[in-house]
């Protein structure tokens, strides 16, 4: 079972939605139970990486698929496996920005490189970058 919980300034956990408050009244009183604590992915600032994708895709003409701007700046900004095709040629494949295969602070470090790669290779000014991205949260 899965219950998401906020930490109180008092050091208590309350349950965080009414879905896990209906799973959390089902564990017994007084009763031990162990848990693994995990940081969940944060699903609004997943869709404000894809609004700056989207944002520097509009406003570019390299790029003809939105895809392959999104892997470049993933590999551009660090995130990637090198290995070798058949030929023994380097090959730089983007890593997974996948809920299941990033994590949130490792997201947040992507985020954070992905726009000084935008400003590096697009020449856009960052703080206009960050103030258009805005606009949509």
């Amino acid at each position: 079972m899965k219950i998401t919980i906020v930490k109180q300034l008092n050091g208590s956990f309350k349950v965080a939605y009414d879905s896990d408050y209906e799973k959390a009244k089902k564990l017994k009183v007084n009763t031990e139970y162990q848990c693994e604590v995990k940081r969940p992915r944060n699903y609004e600032f997943h869709k404000k990486y894809f609004a700056l994708i989207n944002m520097v895709f509009e406003n570019q003409e390299k790029y003809i698929n939105i895809d392959h701007l999104r892997k470049d700046l993933t590999i551009a900004s660090g995130f990637y496996t090198k290995r070798f095709d058949i030929n023994d040629n380097e090959i730089l494949e983007p890593d997974s920005i996948s809920f299941g295969s990033m994590k949130q602070d490792v997201f947040d470090d992507l985020y954070s490189k992905t726009l000084d790669a935008i400003v590096t290779y697009f020449h856009f000014e960052k703080q206009d970058i960050i103030d258009n991205v805005e606009q949509y949260f």
